[in-house]
Parts: structure tokens; C-alpha cells; sequence
């Protein structure tokens, strides 16, 4: 799975934002995952990500379960997002970190 790292400017702290794409069951995905800060400028540990396919568009955040990820009880959330999916971003996610 490729990603492509969203960068900010030089001169600060830069959170992590990418940009991935896969197939899942005959399904391609794109994806726009950026870590989650709060108002007071700190990290949450979680992601936000915007996910299209031919089948929609959802938003959605991933939340860390011990060493499993899962999708957030958001409102915004539309439909319920497959768990294998919620497994492959939590892949690219491991990967972007290392």
C-alpha cells in the first residue's frame, strides 16, 4: 500500500497528514488520514480520514484499541465502515510511522 506524505511549513512542528489509495474487495479506496490535534494544539492519538470509493465518501475517525484500530461513534460518520477497511488504514498508519 503507497502513501503520500502531506507536508506543512519548514519553519514548524509538522502533524502527521498523508494520502493513500487500495483495493479491498473489488473496491478502490482513497484515503486522507491526518493525526487528530486539539484545540489546544495537542495530539490525541487518533486520525481523522476522509475514505472514497465508487460506493461513497466517509468521514470518520480511528481510534487505537490497545493494538487495534476502530472506527470512532462520530455523527458525521455515514454508514458503517467495514472492519477489514478500518484494518488496512490501520496498516498504512503503522507504516507512515515507522
Amino acid at each position: 500500500m503507497d502513501f503520500q506524505l502531506v507536508s506543512g511549513r519548514p519553519d514548524t512542528i509538522d502533524h502527521l497528514v498523508f494520502t493513500t489509495t487500495f483495493s479491498h474487495n473489488n473496491v478502490f479506496y482513497k484515503a486522507a488520514l491526518a493525526e487528530t490535534v486539539s484545540w489546544d494544539g495537542l495530539l490525541t492519538g487518533t486520525y481523522d480520514v476522509l475514505l472514497q470509493s465508487d460506493k461513497g465518501t466517509q468521514r470518520l475517525t480511528l481510534v487505537k484499541d490497545g493494538e487495534h484500530w476502530r472506527a470512532g461513534e462520530e455523527i458525521e460518520q455515514i454508514g458503517i465502515i467495514q472492519q477489514d477497511v478500518v484494518d488496512l488504514l490501520g496498516l498504512v498508519i503503522k507504516e507512515v510511522r515507522r
